[in-house]
């Protein structure tokens, strides 16, 4: 339960209108936005030399 509570207070929580703008801008604006934030954290950690361990 703990843990639970943790990743909840953790998890990372969008303001309203930016909500609205990535639901009206659909799926590829998604997956645009996923990738980017992805490089950045990867950036941010110091990964981004790295390739991914899933592919």
């Amino acid at each position: 339960m703990e843990k639970a509570k943790d990743m909840y207070q953790r998890k990372v929580r969008f303001p309203e209108d930016v909500k609205r703008a990535i639901e009206r801008n659909g799926e590829e604006e998604c997956r645009q936005f996923n990738t980017e934030l992805i490089y950045q954290l990867r950036k941010v950690y110091g990964l981004a030399g790295e390739k991914s361990a899933q592919a």
